[in-house]
């Protein structure tokens, strides 16, 4: 099995030469022959920019071929990639830039002034797309491949298990590894053709960079996504697969130009990047001609780790409050669940998931002591809470630091979403807890209201205890006309917490 991402790339120039290997809606089309050829005249300017195998490579551009040239073209010098969010401020990006270090910078134009006064003293930045970055490009000269398995290949910021965004080290044996179980978890084909609709700078849609060289896979880029953009990229690229998160699912469902006719040519559509609730997973089954894949993973063990597969679905799914499995362990990854003080959980008792699989990070980038906090005796520890039923599929109860004590009783945020999230007068709901004198905290439900309809408190609280337990009633309600999301989809909790958590303390 190859061991660098260049032998991936290798094997597909070698063996499908003529066979699409990324297609830039709007844009740019590449083969496998041209995109080889280009990775290697990458590599060429960065090294005749300074960049050197263990060097760093940042680049902060739209979903496109930038990122193919940093992530590619830093491996095969034996170079990490650092991609920036787009989202960033200056301050952040000054302060990742202090931390990462890079040599060199890719940078889109319409990001490069951003990048420019951020940017320390001796960083060469490298406009993609400029007469300057096509000049480099030209340059035919021949870069010998430098790197080695153990070489981080990728570094990517997350806030990581606990505390500040960290830089995630993967290295090339970690993401081929990643590559070729996911090949199989997937049931990737040479002849499917991947739609990237995500940011390329986050972990679910950048790794699939170097996923789909594993066997000579088309990867179209959508730059950015709305509904209609994404059904025509399906329709017109014929794709066979692609990762969405629950909010452009929602969003695509909910389209006027909405047709299943229009995804014909799909066979598996991967969700999970953010929590998805088993209404709209029900919906997607009902209306979809394809099927689908639900994966639980973090960027420190190379994202996916469990997945309920397409079978599962049909025999799971449904359930309406009992949440969604997100299925067992997928090859290559063991799962545990422990309590605090060590032991293995029973059946439905809720722990913390523990991850020990080839495809772990190497670390967090110049943090040692943060690694040896995550990472203990080979397993990571995720902060993610969970619970196995009786057949070994694993359900998510949320993260550690969200978890509720309300009255000295531990309530798990997820079953009391997936509940309300069924609600007829609930279009969007999070469930955090607020300082309370009487209970230490309260459970709070912050709604998003459906059109023309907005729930009460006692509306939620009927409909929750006839559901579930009596303690996991909300206690207080908060209408919004939004909830605060990551570029993922994930609601972002800990700013609900902090917008209504000061006033709620007054009480």
């Amino acid at each position: 099995m190859s061991a660098l991402v260049t032998d991936l790339l290798d094997r597909s120039a070698r063996l499908y030469p003529h066979r699409r290997a990324v297609r830039i809606m709007g844009g740019p089309s590449l083969t496998y022959t041209e995109l080889r050829h280009r990775i290697e005249r990458v590599a060429g300017a960065l090294t005749r920019s300074g960049v050197r195998r263990g060097d760093r490579v940042a680049v902060m551009a739209p979903a496109g071929l930038a990122f193919f040239d940093a992530y590619l073209g830093a491996a095969w010098l034996g170079a990490a990639a650092v991609p920036f969010s787009t989202r960033l401020a200056p301050a952040e990006i000054a302060r990742q830039l202090v931390d990462a270090s890079p040599r060199a910078a890719i940078v889109g134009q319409e990001y490069g002034q951003k990048m420019a006064q951020a940017a320390p003293s001796g960083l060469r930045l490298l406009e993609h797309g400029s007469p300057e970055y096509r000049r480099l490009l030209s340059v035919s000269d021949s870069t010998p491949i430098a790197a080695q398995a153990v070489d981080t290949a990728l570094i990517i910021y997350t806030s990581g298990t606990t505390g500040d965004p960290k830089g995630v080290c993967l290295s090339h044996a970690a993401l081929t590894f990643n590559a070729y179980v996911s090949a199989v978890s997937q049931g990737l084909i040479h002849s499917d053709v991947y739609l990237s609709a995500t940011p390329l700078y986050h972990a679910s849609a950048g790794l699939r960079v170097t996923t789909m060289l594993v066997d000579g896979q088309t990867h179209a880029v959508l730059p950015s996504f709305d509904p209609e953009g994404a059904m025509s990229a399906i329709s017109d690229c014929g794709v066979t697969t692609t990762i969405m998160v629950s909010t452009q699912l929602q969003r695509i469902l909910d389209s006027p130009g909405f047709d299943p006719a229009r995804f014909r040519s799909m066979r598996l559509l991967l969700y999970g990047a953010a929590s998805t609730r088993s209404n709209l997973v029900q919906r997607m089954m009902s209306v979809l001609p394809c099927d689908l894949y639900h994966g639980y993973g973090l960027t420190e063990a190379t994202a996916v780790c469990s997945a309920l597969g397409p079978q599962d679905h049909h025999r799971i799914a449904g359930a309406e409050s009992a949440g969604l499995s997100c299925g067992r362990p997928i090859v290559g990854v063991d799962i545990d669940i422990r309590t605090p003080e060590g032991r293995v959980t029973k059946p439905a008792e809720v722990g913390e998931l523990l991850v020990r699989t080839p495809k772990l990070m190497s670390g967090y980038w110049k943090q040692p002591e943060a690694t040896a906090q995550a990472i203990c005796n080979g397993w990571l520890h995720t902060g993610d809470l969970g619970y196995r039923d009786q057949e070994g599929y694993i359900y998510l109860a949320g993260r550690i630091k969200e978890l509720i004590i309300s009255g000295g009783v531990n309530i798990h945020p997820p079953q009391i979403e997936d509940a309300l999230s069924h609600h007829p007068k609930v279009a969007e709901v999070a469930v955090i807890g607020l300082p309370d004198r009487d209970w230490g905290e309260a459970v709070t439900a912050v709604v998003v209201p459906r059109l023309g309809a907005a729930p009460t408190l006692e509306d939620i609280g009927q409909w929750v205890g006839d559901r579930l337990a009596s303690h996991m009633k909300p206690k207080r309600l908060i209408l919004t006309d939004r909830l605060p999301r990551g570029a993922t989809g994930k609601v972002q909790k800990h700013r609900l917490v902090t917008m209504h958590g000061e006033s709620e303390n007054d009480r």
